[in-house]
């Protein structure tokens, strides 16, 4: 099994702090989240997470509008330079201060930042390679407190900044004889914001009380940018007009305005309030063009793309996100977090959704390929304890709560099916399991000590298993389904692991005592906290209070080995309410969820700590560690311990001054460069669940930030957008393989040559980048057997399409006399790229027909993508590939099985003799192996002619609308393959707004 999980992305939080930015084209969202950065294509409806990892929560961002270059600064002020193109951080720079503000000049070679009482300009970065990427140009003083906004002139000489001492300032870039400060002073209380007008000197200011004032200048922009002698005089600046703004709304009358937003070529001032109401004004006659409550709780932050057609909001409290199109009155996006923490994640049988249950009583389903949330159930009323999928069932999602019930759900129709919960009184359950079937339904209790066990299919309780005298903590059932025993495992805080037969009447309803009957009770000396059963069912491991993994084997009743993972865990500094040492709490330090992997041979552990540990079972010895987060914000992550600190806090007599309550303290959460009458809390970093994708390759985790995901392929390599390509190393492959496509290298000679030195790779790529079938051939059998897996996972996905699996099919339906050679390059194949054919189908089938973008270069650049292939037709070609790959290896089974010996003999390309495939457990062993690749390729082929099928309904439905449905063409409304035809010919649509508006839901709502 491959280890070498890396992060790829994050999901369940849309937004935590900072502002948020659009990018120069306008189809892109940054969404800061903790410390890092999350990235919303507007277009596709994905979302991507920039890999930062800063120290600290990112408070601050500013994209340069010259070159595809990020600034990021979180609260301790160190300055983030972020390549998008990369997406990796360039440099570090140290400002050693609180930053309150930052902003790129227009023509991109300025940056200005607000560092506390002082505005400091730097030269901008660029894309060529500097030891100093930050270099100081000036330093602006002059302000009594911090300073709140900066914003440039058209032409990029003159900034603006506003400052929580009621005023504003103008400063010069460079020595202006006209034009050196200017100080505009007119409001009562902060100013939230100022704003050039468009190719003028003409400012207008917004302070927190809804007070806008618009100032005149006496010169126009163009005559400040000389020194002309003849004209005497200074820049003055004359208030013109005072505006208040006034709204009908409820509660929105003596709302505080908390963030302000302009758009320049418009005229346009959007305004967010405390109440969460959005108002858009034009300027400088103020009249409203649009009103809309948008959130329940303050407007951390807005923005407005480049062309004003969308405007993004964000606010703090509960993590909402929301893209709304003024224009038309709908959302383009809206994203929201889980209010608290999550608690317990699954995926789907298929590996294509995440649900994750939280403690804001909310049910979420994720979509993996694009990391969107599908689905929200909200019908429980108090903290979700655990979700799950049953095995077979991919479209039920099982939830347990506090309120006292289980909940199914449906994901077809979007809808809670079946309530179950104990009749006679009310308990809590604190956790869930579900039979491989679907068919049964267990949840142990939280209060009453007791595992309750229902059918999902008439909601009856069937009965209730006692003999725990602690809470229920985890349960399990066994998952082996080739005997007809059913086999639930139950651990509890009184250090008991019971193992309980289900196979009594299950449908006796009238009797529950037939059902539930104590197999074997196992005492240990620590409190259980979590129980798994590996993929067979012959062995069970669980978690202890100790920070013990015991392996148990529940056929023989005999405990197989343990793992003390206590010291894995690490030693975290406690927070200031702590009484003990960094080191004694570490020992209280546990695993509080387990997961085996596919195959059975590693774990994964994860609890009180900021590491995720893999564990190899046969050698009980630690693999590897994953650091979920090194954001110091969040208590339990600082790992270097400070003694003066220790001495300040867990002296005798700072122990016995908090018990007393006589220590003195400064006011609560007082510290420099904050709001000193806000409360700072810190949240606890701990991973509640982790669990292995069914596939093999991922693994997720919920944790205090939200749910991490670690993947085997190194996705999240390119962030660009607009003039610059996205790039994806998920689409086109790994690092041995360059998919950009054909240059003056590509030539036969060259892919003979690195042949010849022994550069598989580069021969094999060169030649599929030329689609040379007898060079792809020549390459392909020069390839050791012991490297096909090896090359076939660093194989691009757009290649697999396009030109491998039709290859392989070719040469398997009678072209090639290495049937062997060739089933091992399709086994190989469909194992490492099966998924994401499947993740691309059905993006595909989700995407909606006829949806084009207005932009060329962004359709250029989005056409890059596996996505994209359906609008070619590369999917039908791939899906009638698979059906001749399909029959191909149906021949090859019978011919194996009926042929004789002198008629059917494999070659292989490294053998000089004839490999006679009727010799013994030969047979059996090629039998095998080509039913097992039939089964694979049938099952995809089946999978992506269900995704056809899908498609070839929302075209019919587009085709109908759309009036392009003429009388000739009705008898054909039912043929997939015209109804795919005719969506690369459905009329463009006039705005991009209508991509995903009519309705949004409805795409979530088509999976």
């Amino acid at each position: 099994m491959r280890l070498n999980f890396k992060f790829s992305n994050l999901f369940g939080t849309a937004y935590k702090c900072g502002n948020i930015l659009f990018t120069s084209n306008g189809c892109g969202l940054l969404s800061p989240v903790g410390n890092q950065i999350n990235v919303y294509d507007l277009q596709t409806d994905e979302s991507t997470t920039l890999d930062v990892k800063s120290f600290f929560n990112i408070r601050h961002m500013a994209l340069s509008p010259s070159v595809s270059m990020l600034v990021a600064v979180n609260d301790a002020g160190e300055a983030s330079i972020i390549s998008l193109i990369s997406g990796s951080v360039v440099s570090v720079y140290p400002l050693k201060h609180p930053v309150t503000a930052l902003s790129f000049s227009p023509d991109g070679k300025f940056l200005a930042i607000a560092k506390g009482h002082c505005v400091m300009l730097f030269f901008a970065p660029g894309c060529q390679r500097q030891f100093n990427h930050l270099e100081l140009y000036r330093v602006y003083y002059g302000f009594l407190d911090d300073v709140t906004s900066i914003d440039w002139s058209t032409d990029s000489c003159v900034f603006l900044a506003g400052c929580s001492d009621n005023s504003c300032r103008v400063f010069s870039v460079h020595r202006l004889k006209k034009l050196v400060v200017y100080t505009l002073s007119g409001h009562r209380n902060p100013v939230v914001g100022g704003f050039f007008m468009h190719n003028s000197l003409d400012v207008i200011t917004v302070s927190t009380d809804g007070e806008l004032c618009v100032w005149d200048a006496n010169y126009k922009l163009n005559e400040v940018e000389f020194d002309d002698t003849a004209t005497k005089g200074k820049v003055l600046f004359r208030l013109n007009k005072r505006y208040r703004y006034a709204s009908s709304a409820e509660g929105c009358l003596n709302a505080l305005v908390t963030a302000v937003s302009f758009h320049k070529q418009l005229r346009m001032l959007i305004t967010g309030f405390d109440s969460g109401h959005l108002m858009l004004h034009t300027i400088p006659d103020f009249n409203l063009i649009s009103e809309v409550k948008l959130f329940e709780h303050a407007i951390t932050t807005l923005t407005i793309n480049r062309s004003g057609e969308w405007i993004g909001a964000a606010t703090e409290d509960n993590g909402q996100l929301t893209v709304w199109e003024w224009r038309s009155q709908t959302c383009h996006l809206k994203a929201q977090s889980h209010a608290r923490q999550m608690t317990s994640l699954a995926y789907s049988p298929d590996g294509l959704h995440l649900v994750t249950g939280g403690q804001d009583a909310m049910v979420k389903v994720w979509r993996i390929s694009g990391g969107r949330a599908v689905v929200t159930f909200s019908e429980h009323t108090a903290a979700v304890t655990g979700v799950t999928f049953p095995a077979s069932k991919a479209k039920v999602v099982i939830s347990s709560s506090l309120d006292g019930t289980v909940r199914a759900h449906d994901l077809v129709r979007y809808r809670n099916f079946r309530t179950l919960s104990v009749p006679t009184r009310q308990v809590q359950f604190a956790c869930l399991a579900v039979d491989a079937p679907g068919s049964l339904v267990a949840a142990g209790g939280l209060d009453s000590f007791e595992t309750f066990v229902w059918s999902v299919k008439t909601g009856v309780l069937l009965t209730a298993l006692t003999g725990h005298t602690a809470p229920v903590s985890s349960l399990a059932f066994n998952p082996d389904v080739a005997g007809y025993s059913i086999e639930l495992a139950s651990v509890s805080w009184d250090g008991t692991l019971r193992l309980w037969d289900l196979t009594g009447n299950s449908g006796d309803e009238h009797n529950p005592s037939s059902v539930g009957n104590t197999k074997e009770v196992v005492h240990f000396s620590h409190d259980a906290l979590c129980v798994a059963y590996r993929g067979d069912g012959k062995e069970i491991a669980i978690s202890f209070l100790n920070g013990d993994v015991v392996f148990y084997d529940p056929s023989e009743g005999t405990e197989k080995g343990a793992i003390n993972g206590k010291h894995d865990l690490g030693v975290a500094q406690t927070t200031e309410a702590d009484l003990v040492t960094p080191k004694r709490s570490a020992q209280a330090r546990k695993f509080q969820t387990i997961a085996y992997s596919a195959d059975g041979e590693h774990l994964l552990a994860g609890g009180d700590s900021k590491y995720v540990c893999l564990y190899s079972i046969p050698d009980r010895v630690l693999l590897k560690r994953f650091e979920v987060t090194c954001n110091l914000s969040l208590d339990g992550v600082q790992e270097v311990h400070d003694r003066r600190r220790f001495l300040a806090q867990y002296s005798t007599e700072a122990v016995h001054a908090k018990l007393s309550q006589n220590i003195s303290l400064p006011i609560p959460t007082s510290r420099a460069g904050v709001d000193r009458s806000s409360r700072q809390w810190r949240p606890e970093i701990h991973v509640s669940s982790v669990q292995f994708a069914p596939t093999g390759d991922a693994f997720a985790a919920t944790t205090t930030e939200g749910v991490l995901v670690y993947s085997l392929a190194s996705v999240c390599t390119g962030f660009g957008f607009g003039d610059h390509s996205v790039l994806d190393r998920a689409t086109y492959g790994g690092w041995l393989f360059d998919a950009v496509g054909l240059d003056e290298t590509a030539t036969p000679e060259n892919a003979r040559l690195a042949l010849a030195e022994g550069k598989q790779a580069q021969a094999l790529d060169i030649a599929i980048r030329l689609r040379l079938h007898e060079l792809v051939k020549e390459v392909m059998e020069s390839i050791p057997s012991n490297q096909i897996d090896f090359l076939a996972r660093q194989l691009p996905t757009r290649q697999v399409v396009e030109f491998v699996i039709p290859f392989l099919a070719r040469q398997l339906s009678g072209h090639s006399r290495h049937v062997e050679f060739y089933t091992h390059w399709t086994d190989s194949v469909l194992r490492s790229r099966g998924l994401d054919l499947r993740r691309g189908a059905a993006s595909w089938a989700l995407a909606g027909p006829g949806n084009r973008s207005q932009d060329s270069s962004v359709n250029k650049s989005a056409s890059d993508k596996i996505g994209f292939l359906s609008e070619h037709g590369e999917w039908a070609s791939c899906q009638a590939s698979l059906v001749r790959l399909q029959g191909s290896l149906e021949q090859i089974k019978t011919n194996v099985i009926h042929s004789s010996p002198q008629v059917f003999q494999c070659i292989t390309p490294f053998e000089s003799k004839p490999i006679c495939l009727f010799n013994g457990n030969v047979v059996l062993t090629a039998t095998s192996l080509v039913d097992t690749q039939f089964e694979a390729v049938s099952n995809l082929w089946r999978y992506l002619q269900n995704v056809a099928m899908l498609k070839a309904t929302r075209v019919r439905t587009a085709v109908l609308s759309s009036g392009q449905a003429a009388t000739e063409h009705m008898d054909h409304l039912d043929d997939p393959n015209f109804l795919v035809a005719v969506s690369t010919q459905l009329p463009k649509k006039k705005n991009l707004k209508t991509k995903t508006k009519q309705p949004y839901k409805a795409k979530a709502h088509r999976t």
